[in-house]
C-alpha cells in the first residue's frame, strides 16, 4: 500500500514535470505569451506540491528546471522559471502556513521584490521580454512588477481553491 502511493506520487510528479516543460517550449515558439507559460508552468508545479507534498514538488521543479535549460530554446524563459514561477509555488505553500494575512503579503512581496531585482540586474535576456520603458528604469519596473505579481498570486490562489473545491484534489 505504501509502496504504492509512492509510485503515485512520483507519477504525478513526473506528469507535471513534464507539463512544465512543454509548456515552456511552448512559450518558447509564441513570444507573446513567454511569461504567462512560466507563470502556467508554475501552477503545474503547485499541482505537485497540493497532491505529492513539499518534497516531491521541489524534485519536479529542479528537474523542470533543468530539462529546461536542455531542451527549450528560449533560455531567458527557463531562467524565468527555474528563479521565480517553480519556486514560488513552494514559497507560497510555505508562507501561507504561517495564517497571518498581512505578514504573507509582505514576505510574498518581498521574495518578488528581491529576484524581481536581481533579474533586473544579472539578466539581459529575462529583461528583453520587458517593455522598454520599464526596462529603462528600475523606479519603474519593480512598482510595475510587484502589481502585477499581487495580481497573480490572487488568481494563483484562486485557481488552487476551485481545484480543492471542484476536483477534490487530495
Amino acid at each position: 500500500m505504501q509502496r504504492e502511493n509512492q509510485t503515485q506520487r512520483l507519477t504525478f510528479s513526473a506528469s507535471m514535470t513534464a507539463l512544465g516543460v512543454i509548456l515552456l517550449l511552448l512559450g518558447s515558439m509564441l513570444p507573446g505569451m513567454r511569461v504567462a507559460c512560466a507563470a502556467v508552468a508554475g501552477v503545474a508545479a503547485s499541482l505537485v506540491v497540493i497532491r505529492c507534498g513539499l518534497l516531491y514538488a521541489l524534485l519536479s521543479v529542479v528537474a523542470t528546471a533543468v530539462l529546461s535549460f536542455l531542451l527549450v530554446p528560449a533560455k531567458e524563459l527557463a531562467l524565468l522559471y527555474a528563479v521565480f514561477f517553480g519556486p514560488y509555488a513552494l514559497v507560497k505553500n510555505l508562507i501561507e502556513r504561517l495564517h497571518r494575512l498581512p505578514l504573507e503579503w509582505i514576505l510574498k512581496l518581498v521574495y518578488c521584490g528581491t529576484v524581481a531585482a536581481m533579474l533586473f540586474r544579472l539578466s539581459e535576456q529575462v529583461l528583453a521580454m520587458v517593455p522598454e520603458m520599464l526596462a529603462a528604469h528600475f523606479w519603474l519596473y519593480l512598482p510595475a512588477v510587484l502589481l502585477i505579481f499581487a495580481a497573480y498570486d490572487i488568481v494563483f490562489s484562486k485557481w488552487i481553491g476551485y481545484l480543492f473545491q471542484r476536483l477534490h484534489i487530495r
